[in-house]
């Protein structure tokens, strides 16, 4: 998951959290309200007939019920009971028929004002004196209208969260993504930057925040990466020119020394020795150059559009000069419906020297037994896999066959240097692509290499 959606998410999860204990509170204020706004107007209506059952005279009494009639009017499902003083049997029938707990009953008591709420219906009970008669009324009746509203807030509530939640999710998506773009920019050009074009520095906005700082520490660091490589790249360059002249002046001495017929044999066998030894140095000196020149020298090198099946069969065409009695073949079977897939972005000459250095190690380390070429794609990498019945590599030492100048220590009868894998390896890298190694000694060895395919 991407960091701006995990922040745009939790953005959103802390919003919710406020939201939710916003709504709670509206909620719970706005019941409460209402509930007593409720009782309170119960409690009127049952002060007015607890007064009225108080009077002798029914003209007092027709005279409550016609105030509260015309002032008060009844509320849904109002009911009244009255128990007047010694009416104990009322009140025991009472008790067991309401839903109130006996605190509500100790509240009257005590002439304290008691309410209590349960399934949608609200009880209040009075006890009231008045010329030194006592009654005690309790009353009932439910807030249709208090309910209605309350269920409409609750709806509205609910309603209103889930769209708030679209809004701040939304907008969240559309904060990080303002506060990731200049992170967005600077890993774009980021990317632009290889060796090709080591100059090219990032921008700095001059902002003074972490942003600016980040850019400014990926440009020193590309400043001692540009150093870094020029170091080397004059290294590399001094270095042929001062190790090719020697070794020519010596290879040449050798010669001119074997071209004389009348030197002794052991001086024809020490000039032997010179020249031999002398072309060794070079080659090796060569590959050395080679293997240093793929870490970095992209600046002279050409890249374009390949097609990994026409560079085999110019891999193939090359061993055959080399080593003309080679049993490598291609096998086409598996190569991809789609020809776009067999496209890759890459220098020619490097990925041929490559590919070419893995087919002769094949062919030598296998004496020449059958060597197979396999090509084939999936959906975002194209393969090329070679395989042969040689010797195999020991398990332990896989690992290392990418090591400059490390040979298996079952090749000794071979000639090599150790340079021709990890000089492929570092053209592979450098094409984005990896070398995967499968070996079993006696059994032979498959190198599957992968490029990313241009579509």
């Amino acid at each position: 998951m991407k960091i701006q959606t995990r922040i745009a998410l939790i953005f959103t999860l802390l919003t919710a959290g406020i939201i939710v204990a916003l709504s709670i509170f509206i909620y719970i204020f706005a019941r409460e309200s209402t509930e007593k706004s409720f009782f309170h107007r119960l409690e009127v209506r049952s002060d007015i007939v607890g007064h009225a059952g108080l009077q002798e005279d029914k003209t007092q009494t027709s005279l409550y019920y016609d105030i509260k009639e015309k002032h008060l009017g009844d509320l849904p499902f109002e009911q009244h009971h009255i128990i007047k003083s010694g009416e104990i049997q009322k009140a025991n029938s009472l008790r067991a028929v309401l839903p109130m707990p006996p605190a509500f009953y100790d509240q009257i008591v005590r002439k304290e004002p008691a309410r209590y709420f349960a399934n949608d219906t609200s009880y209040v009970g009075l006890n009231i004196n008045q010329a030194g008669k006592t009654v005690i009324i309790i009353s009932s009746a439910v807030d249709l209208y208090g309910l209605e509203e309350m269920n409409n807030l609750k709806n509205l509530l609910i309603l209103g969260f889930f769209i708030a939640m679209v809004f701040v999710f939304s907008f969240g998506r559309l904060f990080s993504r303002q506060i990731f773009e200049p992170i967005r920019r600077i890993i774009r050009n980021v990317k632009g930057i290889n060796a090709h074009n080591l100059n090219q520095r990032l921008v700095v906005d001059g902002t003074k925040d972490e942003i600016d700082a980040l850019s400014n520490t990926f440009n020193e660091m590309l400043d001692r990466l540009e150093i870094t490589f020029e170091m080397q790249n004059n290294f590399v360059s001094n270095a042929s020119h001062e190790f090719r002249t020697p070794l020519t002046v010596i290879s040449g001495e050798a010669q001119l020394g074997l071209s004389q017929p009348e030197i002794p044999d052991i001086a024809r066998h020490s000039f032997q020795t010179i020249f031999r030894e002398s072309e060794k140095l070079e080659h090796l000196t060569n590959s050395m150059l080679s293997l240093a020149q793929t870490g970095f020298d992209g600046k002279k090198e050409q890249w374009e559009q390949l097609r990994i099946d026409e560079l085999i069969l110019f891999v193939k065409a090359n061993v055959d000069q080399i080593i003309p009695a080679n049993n490598v073949e291609i096998n086409f079977d598996e190569l991809p419906d789609d020809e776009r897939k067999l496209v890759v972005n890459g220098n020619e000459t490097l990925l041929k020297a490559a590919f070419t250095n893995i087919v002769l190690n094949s062919c030598k380390y296998s004496d020449n037994k059958p060597v197979s070429i396999k090509i084939g794609a999936d959906s975002s990498q194209v393969f090329i896999e070679v395989t042969d019945h040689g010797i195999g590599i020991p398990d332990r030492e896989i690992a290392q066959i990418f090591v400059p100048f490390f040979r298996a220590s079952n090749t000794d009868r071979y000639k090599g240097y150790g340079i021709g894998l990890p000089l492929t390896n570092n053209i592979i890298k450098m094409h984005q692509g990896s070398i995967v190694v499968r070996s079993e000694v006696g059994v032979g060895t498959s190198f599957i290499t992968s490029l990313p395919f241009r579509y």
